[in-house]
């Protein structure tokens, strides 16, 4: 699932050029070599696509339990 919010005033590097923070959370299959993977590919979409320099963008990495994602009615 992705969300994405345009328009947002984010202040980075102490000006208002194009910017972007993310958050990822998994249910597991994140390790440090993964989230670099992720990390490059995330990257390079944002600055092709959405014209957001690499250099300006914050990723977040959260690996969580599946008890603490809630779906259908119950948990995974």
């Amino acid at each position: 699932m992705i969300v994405l919010k345009g328009s947002v005033p984010i202040a980075f590097g102490g000006n208002e050029q194009p910017a972007a923070y993310g958050e990822l959370v998994s249910i597991g299959g994140l390790n440090p070599s993964v989230n670099k993977e992720l990390s490059a590919a995330i990257a390079s979409i944002l600055e092709t696509k959405l014209s957001v320099p690499k250099s300006r963008f914050f990723l977040k990495f959260y690996d969580t339990k599946g008890s603490n994602f809630g779906w259908n009615g119950s948990t995974f």
